[in-house]
C-alpha cells in the first residue's frame, strides 16, 4: 500500500541506519512487542527549523495509540506542537508475521485431508 504521505517501506537495517546506535536496543525492544506491527520513522521536514532532520521512532499497532493504517492513510499525520517541530512519517519497518506452533499444527493436519 502506498500512502498519501509517501512514507517508504524499509528493511530493519535501514531503520537502524537512521538512528544513533545507542537507541537500537530500545527500538528493537519496541519492535519485538507482540502488539506492535511496525515502527514508523518520523522526521522534521521544515528546512528553516532548528530541528530540521530530527528523527523519532514511533511504534504502531493494535495495542498502541495509532495503527499503521491510520498513520499511513492520514495525509496530514504528524506529531509536534508547533510547525518547526512537526515530525512527519517518512518511512516504516513492517514486522514479518511469524507462524505460531498452533498454525503449523493446523496446517499439517489440513494437508492430510
Amino acid at each position: 500500500m502506498i500512502a498519501r504521505n509517501h512514507a517508504k517501506k524499509i528493511a530493519l537495517d535501514d531503520l537502524f541506519s537512521r538512528f544513533h546506535p545507542d537507541v537500537h536496543d530500545q527500538i528493537k525492544a519496541q519492535a519485538d512487542r507482540p502488539d506492535v506491527e511496525a515502527i514508523v520513522v518520523l522526521q522534521v521536514l521544515q528546512m528553516d527549523s532548528s530541528q530540521a532532520g530530527h528523527v523519532q521512532a514511533l511504534a504502531v499497532g493494535p495495542g498502541c495509540t495509532w495503527t499503521l493504517d491510520y498513520v499511513l492513510d492520514t495525509s496530514h499525520f504528524r506529531t509536534g506542537d508547533v510547525p518547526s517541530r512537526f515530525h512527519y512519517p517518512v518511512a516504516y519497518y513492517l514486522k514479518t508475521r511469524k507462524e505460531t506452533p498452533s498454525n503449523e499444527i493446523n496446517r499439517s493436519s489440513d494437508r492430510g485431508k
